[in-house]
């Protein structure tokens, strides 16, 4: 399977204080990562630096010949908070997610992109409402489709589902994986929930400022260094939830 991410012993420091210490990771074309780890580990560091935010102090990531960071869909943590007479309609926000390189596409073609991704995504009745109308799942799933409309080769989301309600937070897990699987999207995902990101992605990455586990999400139950990490009753029933999976 391709790569397109190489992360090689990545360190970043911030002044005197280091905030991911000689981090190896790989992200292949297809896969589902999930980075991990409790608050202050480095997941947000780690994100911006792949999203070339932040400089990169010793080691190196390097991305295959055929990628641009304009190939690259994300999805922040928060979603509009606007109230209802916010002017911007869907159809606008989504509008938004189109990059400079594609200035030049007929706006019939962009049009027929907004269609798809807004059809896929089950939002498209929405395109004309305003922003500030709709739920916190529906708005979450706007901001979505202004990630998605580009068709990025990779897609990265940063804790989506912290704002959401359980039932609609299942829901978008759903969705995510729906789009891994059946569009073959290439996804990042952060998050502290270990419990939850495992039952779907099918790689995790479990930083705490170094690797703790890297790895496919089957092995994670069994690793001894999560086990100390998280507690090996927590790390039980990861492997229970597995089973019951399967």
């Amino acid at each position: 399977m391709s790569s397109l991410v190489s992360v090689e012993d990545v360190t970043v420091r911030y002044g005197r204080f280091t905030a991911c210490d000689r981090i190896n990771f790989e992200i292949n074309q297809n896969d589902y990562l999930a980075i991990v780890g409790p608050n202050g580990s480095g997941k947000t560091t780690m994100m911006k630096t792949l999203l070339g935010l932040i400089p990169v102090s010793e080691g190196e990531i390097r991305f295959s010949s055929d990628f641009r960071f304009d190939q690259i869909g994300y999805l922040s943590q928060k979603v509009s908070t606007q109230g209802k007479h916010f002017p911007a309609t869907v159809h606008e926000i989504i509008t938004t997610g189109f990059p400079s390189s594609m200035k030049k596409i007929p706006l019939k073609e962009k049009e027929r992109m907004i269609r798809s991704v807004t059809s896929l995504l089950g939002i498209k009745d929405l395109l004309p409402v305003r922003i500030g109308y709709l739920s916190g799942g529906q708005q979450q799933r706007v901001m979505l489709a202004r990630a998605l409309v580009h068709k990025p080769k990779l897609l990265i989301l940063d804790e989506p589902t912290s704002a959401l309600d359980p039932q609609i937070r299942d829901e978008f897990y759903q969705l995510i994986q729906h789009l891994h699987q059946h569009e073959h999207v290439t996804i990042v995902l952060i998050s502290h929930d270990l419990q939850s990101v495992s039952l779907y992605a099918t790689k995790i990455l479990y930083l705490d400022q170094s690797v703790v586990f890297f790895g496919d999400s089957d092995a994670l139950c069994e690793s001894e260094a999560i086990a100390h990490r998280i507690g090996t009753q927590a790390a039980a029933s990861l492997c229970k939830r597995k089973e019951h999976e399967h």
